[in-house]
């Protein structure tokens, strides 16, 4: 149906597929083997990058997208409970409209969503992709960006979306490449003081998660936060680059300036839907891939011991504090 409707044929270089299949869990049973359908058909693989499989939690409905990067238009498909677990042979004696219970082909370039915001105001509010239009807009038009990486994709993917968050996530991850990169024998330790979206690029790209202990969690009260310097209210967190061999850390308190590139969006006066504006710093944050540090700011360097660094992530501890960040 979306070759069809988007006219395409198995295997062309301006298609990206996207599903939660394989997350997706309808009556009990896993969705996987969509995931081969799509590649068998319509020649779209994780290998090309034009195959990305989209986070869900596994009581979401079934869905897949395709979206055209030359046209800028999706064909959205969600997938109606009741034939999950059909057979081939009683899924082809149906209708689309009795596999489907959404059927959406649109436009959704950043253009479009821009010049016609009543227009998505009244998709956004009739959730013309199931409640999925952030998600797939965004991630859509990064994914058609020539700038756009397969890890930054990962990222999105883990992520279920693109966002300015990981965007933050991604060019902190590109400083921590030029100014403290990892040699043999080291690891990073993440204090994400405060958390926000950015912390799933790092679990996503390091491979740095709470469960095996390289990243720590730690939210600031609204105290701590009106008490922080006008220098450090961009504060993302503690970056530790931890050598096993010396038993020393060398660390980074890195920040990050929104307002760089959010005073380059212009769509103060917008009356769309509020994430469109999200979806323009993105487009932006893109413009900053090589020079990461105009908008990653250095607050504090230290070095930290074995006791110091346990230290620094116990709760209670105030790690700004610790560390000189006030």
């Amino acid at each position: 149906m979306a070759m069809e409707q988007l006219s395409f044929t198995k295997g062309g270089d301006n298609v990206l597929a996207m599903t939660d299949a394989g997350y997706a869990m309808i009556n009990r049973q896993t969705t996987e083997k969509c995931i081969d359908g799509i590649t068998a058909l319509s020649g779209c693989t994780v290998g090309k990058g034009n195959l990305l499989l989209i986070h869900r939690s596994k009581e979401q409905p079934l869905w897949f997208a395709f979206f055209r990067k030359d046209t800028k238009e999706i064909v959205y498909l969600q997938v109606k409970e009741s034939v999950v677990g059909k057979s081939i042979s009683d899924l082809n004696t149906l209708s689309g409209g009795e596999i489907f219970s959404n059927i959406t082909k649109t436009n959704i370039s950043l253009d479009d969503l821009v010049n016609n915001p009543d227009q998505w105001n009244e998709n956004a509010n009739n959730k013309i992709f199931g409640g999925n239009e952030f998600s797939l807009i965004g991630i859509s038009n990064i994914w058609s960006d020539p700038r756009c990486t397969y890890d930054f994709l990962q990222a999105m993917q883990f992520h279920d979306h693109v966002c300015p968050g990981v965007s933050s996530g991604y060019l902190i991850i590109k400083c921590l490449d030029k100014y403290l990169p990892l040699q043999s024998g080291q690891s990073y330790n993440i204090i994400a003081c405060p958390p926000w979206c950015k912390d799933d690029a790092f679990q996503s790209i390091l491979n740095i998660t709470v469960g095996k202990k390289g990243m720590y969690v730690k939210a600031l009260t609204k105290e701590q936060e009106d008490n922080l310097s006008q220098e450090a209210k961009g504060i993302a967190g503690l970056y530790i680059r931890w050598d096993a061999k010396t038993g020393v850390g060398e660390g980074l308190a890195l920040g990050f300036d929104f307002d760089v590139i959010r005073n380059q969006v212009g769509l103060e006066s917008y009356t769309g839907p509020e994430w469109v504006s999200k979806l323009k710093i993105n487009e932006i944050a893109m413009n900053y891939l090589d020079q990461p540090e105009t908008l990653v700011t250095t607050l504090n360097r230290f070095t930290v011991n074995a006791d110091q660094l346990a230290y620094l992530q116990a709760a209670g501890v105030d790690s700004l504090a610790k560390i000189g960040i006030k």
